[in-house]
């Protein structure tokens, strides 16, 4: 618990510092090594990837969220998904004409970790060039942070049926519903700071931003332990001391950077006041 707090001390000051006042490109970059790190770590834990896929389709991750800073993201994500796709499919015809037998599905979890689970992360990089980014960058993090979070102590101190004892066996029910009571609470709380800023704000659709924010968080959450459990481990990685991996940590995230992007988009909860 220590080595987790120290983590979290070190790493939210230097992603809220790129967010603040780096350029969005070199944001772009961070999320990139995100989703690129998750990407290896998935594949990893899946197995039957060979060193050239794991690399191929880690790169592929790597570069789409900073490229979409360049690019049209829906373009990035169309080329993309084809060179890997192409050369996913390459490696199948080289392990078939030399009996090596590598599985369709193989290639099927490395176009999802190189192309689908960047993509979602794209949209962090998506809210951050809105206008007023900074606003809209930091909504999947206070959304996905408060929200595991509210559920963990609330867990701890509340906890007493169990969530998905199969999937995670320290989830609780009340964690659950402590996650998206502290997560609702929290965007009402930055309505209230915004407002301070002088931007108009809509109050109940942020309590809809907690609420769905935190329902995709928990799901984001249960769907990376389903793999874990699926294929065995406890852990995605080491990089993160406490944490786990790069992806045990960032699960939920992949989830909530898309349902904060969809919510932005059709149902914005305030503007900067002219």
């Amino acid at each position: 618990m220590k080595t987790r707090i120290i983590v979290a001390i070190i790493g939210i000051p230097l992603l809220l510092a790129v967010i603040f006042f780096a350029p969005v490109w070199a944001y772009g970059i961070l999320v990139g090594i995100i989703a690129g790190m998750s990407a290896w770590e998935l594949l990893r834990c899946v197995g039957g990837v060979t060193p050239r896929m794991l690399w191929i389709s880690t790169a592929s991750a790597g570069l789409m969220p900073f490229l979409s800073t360049v690019f049209d993201a829906g373009a990035v994500f169309t080329v993309m998904v084809f060179l890997l796709f192409a050369a996913m499919l390459c490696e199948l015809m080289h392990s078939v004409s030399h009996e090596k037998g590598l599985k369709l599905e193989t290639v099927a979890l490395c176009v999802l970790a190189g192309t689908v689970m960047p993509l979602m992360l794209t949209s962090l990089v998506k809210l951050a060039q809105r206008p007023h980014g900074i606003v809209y960058a930091l909504l999947p993090y206070i959304v996905s942070f408060l929200s595991d979070s509210g559920a963990y102590f609330v867990g701890i101190f509340l906890g007493k049926h169990k969530l998905c004892p199969l999937l995670s066996p320290k989830k609780t029910v009340e964690g659950a519903i402590g996650g998206l009571a502290v997560t609702i609470a929290s965007m009402v709380a930055y309505g209230f700071i915004l407002k301070a800023l002088d931007f108009n704000v809509n109050f109940i659709m942020l309590i809809v931003y907690g609420f769905f924010g935190s329902a995709a968080c928990q799901l984001g959450d249960l769907s990376f332990s389903a793999i874990k459990r699926l294929y065995g481990v406890k852990d995605y990685g080491r990089i993160l001391p406490g944490h786990g991996g790069m992806l045990d940590r960032f699960d939920s995230t992949f989830w909530t950077a898309v349902m904060v992007d969809i919510l932005v988009s059709w149902l914005p909860a305030f503007d900067k006041i002219v």
